[in-house]
Parts: structure tokens; sequence; C-alpha cells
């Protein structure tokens, strides 16, 4: 192995692999997460929207779930057959995938810079918002997207310093799951095949009669999910024709949301950076050749300006010309999670830099702020008389429904995604239906149809007895079954607080 040198900065990518971490650094990143699994499954048997929806759609393998792709789903469907439908089995799977990211950008990192400053890379991902607390909060396609675009990241870069057929193999599988996971993947990897294509020292990789094989690689594994959207295309895209449309405003309104979704997305970690290293992030990484001499093997400060570009002008195109008047910063996760990454492999000098003791000390600190606040967030939202979803009273609904004869089994209708969720986990022999609009009457029996409702004591005896007086999945039983009201402290919720009240008819 060659020493590095001024000229090769990036010679740390055939680095042994004794060198890459010790054992401490994984230990501390599995029992991170392990603890987010554990404390997410004891805080709240109650769940959020996401997770609900993935204990409803997990209920049957499909090549295709709505507005989302399949992936997500088909893994939460493989952990629940292997573990139960449960809280731990939601939260393992998540966290499982938020823990492979940065394993991910970590190994991304070692091909452009020492160990320690790639692990801190890594961790610094901890301090954009949409990773280190919304991921953990409530997301889950997003999570996943996450982590396949690290995977391609990670897979392209190696491409650059050591092309082999099973690395181009590899890339089309990580292309065909990156498809399957969320469908902005796509643009992520056009913004990375355009960064690598217009540049002298990359562009060598497309050259490659093994990009053939990626091709038919990624075909083969989108290929089931592909059939199924020539069926159910509108299905899958009116979604997210909406959110792009947002709200009306035109171009002016596009180009004013971008710079504060970006701001939104990076300011936490950006406002780090700057007290921490100040006027050091401007200086030019030395090492990178500046006039005659060899050049290295992957001129990364090009690739990251050449990325960047092609990233601002797909923003401004989908404002100009897609018609795009709204920016969320949930949007800017598969393309600027690398942010960190790119900063630090820039700027090499930073691994000498006194104050990066102090940046591994905020970093701790995030990581053991962002556990205790994901894990109280229960307790605080009762406190302000706010409950949120994982206040839902779901362990005193579901002894509830027990003493009123349900004991599972047959089929719960309700309009209520995260009722329904919470139902199909405490009653995983039942066939849970999410009501909108009109549904059939279920032939499995018994049948519980339940809902939600914003207050309870209002019911009139004929709205008891006729349950078509009542929206949602009530409205089915018609007048085969009467209609209860249930009534019960949210959790962690105080008397002044108002209960959760739910109206349901049980048909034996």
């Amino acid at each position: 192995m060659n020493a590095p040198s001024p000229t090769n900065p990036v010679s740390h990518a055939v680095a042994p692999a004794r060198s890459v971490l010790d054992r401490s650094g994984w230990s501390w990143l599995l029992l991170y997460f392990a603890a987010h699994v554990v404390c997410r499954t004891l805080v709240s048997p109650a769940l959020e929207l996401d997770e609900a929806e993935q204990a409803l759609w997990s209920q049957q393998l499909q090549s295709g779930y709505g507005a989302q792709p399949p992936l997500y789903t088909w893994l939460q469907w493989a952990t629940f057959q292997l573990l139960g439908a449960s809280v731990f089995s939601l939260s393992l799977l998540k966290n499982t995938l938020l823990g492979l990211t940065y394993v991910l950008v970590f190994l991304a990192g070692r091909l452009l810079m020492p160990a320690g400053l790639a692990a801190v890379a890594s961790a610094c991902m901890l301090l954009l918002p949409q990773i280190g607390w919304e991921s953990s909060r409530d997301l889950t396609h997003s999570v996943l997207l996450t982590t396949m675009a690290a995977a391609t990241l990670y897979v392209v870069l190696r491409l650059q310093f050591r092309p082999s057929p099973w690395l181009y193999l590899l890339l089309g599988l990580v292309i065909g799951l990156g498809a399957l996971s969320k469908y902005s993947y796509a643009a992520f990897v056009v913004l990375l095949l355009l960064t690598v294509a217009t540049g002298r020292d990359t562009r060598s990789m497309l050259r490659s009669p093994w990009l053939l094989a990626t091709a038919a690689v990624a075909l083969l594994v989108v290929a089931p999910h592909a059939l199924w959207l020539l069926t159910h295309w509108q299905q899958a895209t009116q979604g997210t024709v909406h959110k792009l449309a947002g709200a009306a405003g035109g171009i002016g309104r596009g180009l004013a949301s971008l710079p504060l979704a970006l701001a939104a997305f990076v300011a936490p970690w950006a406002l780090v950076m700057l007290a921490l290293f100040g006027r050091a992030l401007w200086r030019p990484a030395p090492g990178w050749p500046r006039g005659p001499g060899p050049a290295p093997a992957l001129d990364i400060v090009a690739f990251w300006r050449r990325y960047a570009v092609a990233l601002a002008l797909a923003f401004l195109g989908m404002v100009l010309f897609g018609g795009v008047t709204h920016f969320k910063d949930r949007w800017m996760l598969p393309f600027l999670f690398c942010a960190p990454l790119m900063l630090f492999s820039s700027r090499l000098h930073l691994a000498e830099h006194p104050r990066l003791p102090w940046l591994r000390r905020v970093l701790l600190v995030v990581a053991l702020l962002t556990l205790v606040l994901l894990t109280l967030r229960v307790p605080f939202h009762a406190m302000r008389n706010r409950p949120d979803e994982l206040n839902v009273p779901a362990r005193e609904l579901v002894r509830a429904l027990r003493v009123q004869g349900y004991n599972g089994g047959g089929t719960i209708l309700t309009s209520d995604p995260t009722l329904g969720g919470i139902l199909r986990l405490a009653f995983p022999a039942a066939r849970v239906e999410l009501v909108t609009g009109t549904t059939a009457s279920p032939l499995g029996r018994p049948v519980l149809a339940i809902d939600s409702t914003s207050r309870c004591g209002t019911m009139t005896e004929a709205a008891a007895s006729d349950a078509t007086q009542h929206p949602g999945a009530l409205r089915l039983l018609g007048t085969r079954a009467p209609i209860r009201e249930i009534a019960l402290p949210y959790a962690f919720g105080d008397a002044a607080l108002a209960p959760a009240c739910y109206r349901y008819g049980l048909l034996p």
C-alpha cells in the first residue's frame, strides 16, 4: 500500500481493514440504536401515522401499496413474520435502517479520508433534523430512501477506485432496491450519474460494458412493481402530484420556498460547523493539486462541486418547468444527507483542527438529548393538553373491547388509520380494513366497526340503533348492531384533559 502523499489525498481508499474503526465505535452505534428501539417499545403501545400505515399494509404482500413503492412494506412484512407484529418489530426495522445509513456513509467517507474524520462526518448526520430527529420520530419510506441513497453513493465511489464486475452488479441491485424505496430516489440516481459523467476523472466508470449488467439487474429488481404501476398509475402518483403542486403562487413562491427548505435541512449542523471551525471552513484542503504534478485518482472537491451544480439546476427546473411552488425540508433527504461528508472530504485539514474533539462532544450530547426528548415527548404533550398519536390509550381501548365481547378474529373496520394500526397489532388474527368512501360489507365474522369521535355523550338513541347515521366505518353496519361509546383518558393525561372517545359496533 502506498502511504498517503500530499498529491494523493484519497490514498486512504486502500487502507487496511484493521484501521477502519475500532470495535468500541461499532459498539456505541449498536447501543445507540438499540436504546432507541427499547425506548420506543416502552414509551407507548400506540402508533404514529407512518407506523400505523405499515402495520396495515404489511397484512399481505402486494406489488404496490398506493402512493409509495413497496420495499419498506416488504421488509416490514418479513420482520413481522420473524418476530411477530408489534411496536418492537416496527421500531427494530426502522432503527436498523438508520444504523445502516450511518455505517454506509462512514464507509463512503473511509474512501476519501482517515477513519476518524469519516466517523465524524457520518455522526454529523445527527445534526440534520430530518435524520437525527424526524427519521426516529415518524418517517418510514424516507428512512429507507436515505439508506439506499447512501448505499448507492458508496458503491459509485468504490467503482472510482477499484472497478470490478461484482461492483457493477451490486450497483444494479442497489439502484433497483432504491427505486423500490421511494420514487424520488430516481432523481438522486440521475444527479449522481450526471456528476460522474461530467468529470474527466470519473466518467470512465460509465464506459464499462458491465454497465449493461447494472441496468439489467436494476430492471429485473424493479419489474414486479413496474408491472403493477402500469395498471395503478393514477393511484401511485396522485399524492405526489398534489404535494409538488402545493399552493398557488407561481415561480416566485417556489424560488422563495427553496432556500428556506435548504436552510431548514442543514441549519443546525451548519451553525455548529461555523461556531467550531469558523474561517477554517473556507480554507481549501491542503494536498489538492494546484499546479503541475500527478493528480489524485479522484478530485473529490470537483466531484462535489459538480454534484451541487446539478442539484441546484434540478431544483430550479422543478420550479421553472415543473410548477413546484413549495419545497419541504424532508425532500432534501436523498440529496443532502451527504452534506457533512461533502464538507469533511473537501476539508481534510479539519482532521487536525484543535476543536474537532469539541465536535465529538457536541455529537454525543445531541445523541443523548435526542434519545431523551423522543422518550419524554409523550408525557410532555399530555402535560400541554395537546395529546398526539402516542398518547392514545391503546392498551386500555383493547382491554375495553375485550370486556365488551370482542376477542379478535373476523374483520375490523375503521376509517382512522392510526386506530387501525393499533388494532392490527392487538388482534393479529383479525383482518383490519381501512374504510375510505364506500366499502362492501365484509364476509369474515365477527365484525368490529370502530371509529374515533371528537366528543362522547352526544349520541342520540336513534343514532345508537341505526349505524347509517354515523360516518365512516360504522355506517356499514346499518341496523344490524347497536352503536356504543367508549371514553378513555389519554396516556399521561390529567383529569382536566378531555378523554379520547370511540364509537363502535360489534356484529357477532
